[in-house]
């Protein structure tokens, strides 16, 4: 077996120290690809705990298998994924894999996704068992302290002897996202309420509810944080280096001309016939990235393409590119991916998608000859549990306000398993929302760093200077 890189072998001493003082939960905040996953399952061996609940994104749960069967092989695995037709299959599944792993005297792991988990029949059982540990993976999706699956798994932590949460973006949009998880991890650590909890770290806008008007008492924050918390950066990652290239283009004189009036109007008319409207400021800027994509839909129900300057950036880049060269394209939206095949085509070359309707990950990391050598990746299905090291090259057309996704997305290329340099490109069209979601995702990253910071003496980060280069698996 893989030795633990020593960075593995201290979060797995963070999390026992703390386990073993009574705080029976702890947060992994490890970059992706930094192998938290394994410590988790090292834990579950460790502290001898034969039944194990792991709930994580949908694609992420079978990964779990095999992180089972390489470093715990003793435990029974029952991946409850889309292979149980319903919900009922699922709970159903777990009670038999529970059952006979009992009869045959073996510990049991069993993962399941987060939306069929929040469901009954499967939470009206899960609730009422005395779980020896649950993990939940990806654990920033619980940050919404009002979502029906963050409301289940702060329930579900009550009902959990040991409790580990994992996440390489523990603060994906503000630091007051740590709030709900931890509800789940341990829910002495900070306020009783989230109102409390963000009264004490946030002042609010008078005007805006929702919109932080300035932060106050951070260090105390960051403090409570790093008590249950062990985080490792990249700084312990022996990775290639990335880079980051922005190409611009324009919006056509049509392009430009819509582009303009839904932003001042709410309304805008396509002039070969047809209305695009936008209920409210929302939707307005879901409809502006739509025609910065170049395809939109009017109130008839019909696609409309109303630009064609950013799809033909993205071939301009392709052709530049080998015909051989293995590409991921990161998409928002179902026209955009739609773009991307249509440039794969110009060009003769064969794509793929990953997406929530189409799953060509397999065919492309084959590579073969009758295999896709472009990969067009909806960003929200792509960001987590999936690897792309094939590609060096990972261009995204089209990104949301999502700072989890978007470093999710970048971590499935730049992870342990890539040998060559990656390089991102990033296609703007100049004066447009573009701009906009390049910069609140810029400001909310330097943010969640700067309350990342290492305090003193409280962060129980690894020293970097003490870490060695982790070996390529």
């Amino acid at each position: 077996m893989t030795p633990l890189w020593r960075h593995q072998q201290q979060a797995l001493d963070f999390i026992s120290e703390r386990w073993n003082s009574g705080r029976r939960g702890a947060l992994l905040a490890i970059i992706m690809g930094g192998g938290k996953s394994r410590v988790a399952v090292e834990a579950a061996v460790l502290h001898d705990l034969r039944q194990v609940l792991i709930l994580s994104p949908l694609r992420v749960v079978d990964v779990w298998r095999e992180q089972f069967e390489l470093y715990a092989p003793e435990y029974h695995f029952a991946s409850l994924d889309d292979r149980c037709a319903t919900v009922g299959d699922k709970t159903r599944a777990a009670i038999d894999a529970l059952n006979w792993a009992v009869t045959k005297y073996r510990p049991c792991a069993l993962a399941i996704n987060y939306e069929s988990a929040r469901l009954p029949p499967f939470a009206r059982w899960a609730g009422n068992r005395r779980w020896p540990l649950v993990i939940t993976d990806e654990s920033h999706r619980l940050k919404s302290p009002d979502g029906a699956i963050s409301r289940f798994v702060g329930r579900l932590g009550l009902v959990a002897n040991r409790r580990l949460a994992l996440t390489g973006t523990p603060m994906p949009h503000s630091p007051l996202d740590v709030w709900a998880q931890f509800r789940f991890i341990d829910r002495t650590v900070y306020d009783p309420t989230y109102t409390s909890f963000r009264t004490r770290y946030a002042e609010m806008d008078s005007y805006f509810a929702s919109k932080v008007k300035s932060w106050k008492n951070l260090e105390d924050l960051r403090e409570k944080f790093f008590s249950l918390a062990f985080q490792v950066g990249p700084e312990v990652l022996d990775l290639p280096e990335e880079q980051d290239q922005y190409l611009s283009t324009t919006l056509s004189a049509e392009g430009a001309r819509i582009y303009a009036q839904m932003e001042r109007d709410l309304i805008a008319f396509i002039e070969a016939g047809g209305v695009i409207t936008a209920a409210n400021q929302m939707v307005r800027l879901l409809r502006l990235a739509q025609i910065v994509g170049g395809v939109v839909t009017d109130e008839d129900g019909n696609e409309r393409i109303v630009d064609e300057n950013k799809r033909r950036l993205l071939e301009d880049l392709l052709e530049d590119l080998a015909a051989d060269e293995p590409v991921v394209v990161f998409c928002r939206f179902r026209a955009d991916l739609a773009a991307v095949h249509t440039a794969a085509a110009a060009l003769g070359r064969l794509s793929g998608e990953l997406s929530g309707e189409r799953d060509d990950l397999a065919r492309w990391k084959r590579g073969g000859p009758e295999d896709p050598v472009i990969l067009a990746v909806q960003i929200q299905a792509g960001g987590v549990g999936v690897s792309l090291v094939r590609a060096r090259y990972g261009v995204y057309y089209s990104i949301g306000f999502s700072l989890a996704d978007y470093l999710q997305s970048r971590a499935r290329l730049h992870r342990p398993g890539q040998t060559r340099p990656v390089l991102f490109y990033h296609l703007m069209v100049e004066g447009t929302i573009d701009h906009i979601i390049r910069g609140a995702l810029a400001r909310r990253q330097d943010l969640i760093e700067s309350v990342l910071q290492e305090l003193p003496c409280k962060s129980h980060r690894p020293a970097k200077e003490s870490l060695p280069a982790v070996p390529t698996p």
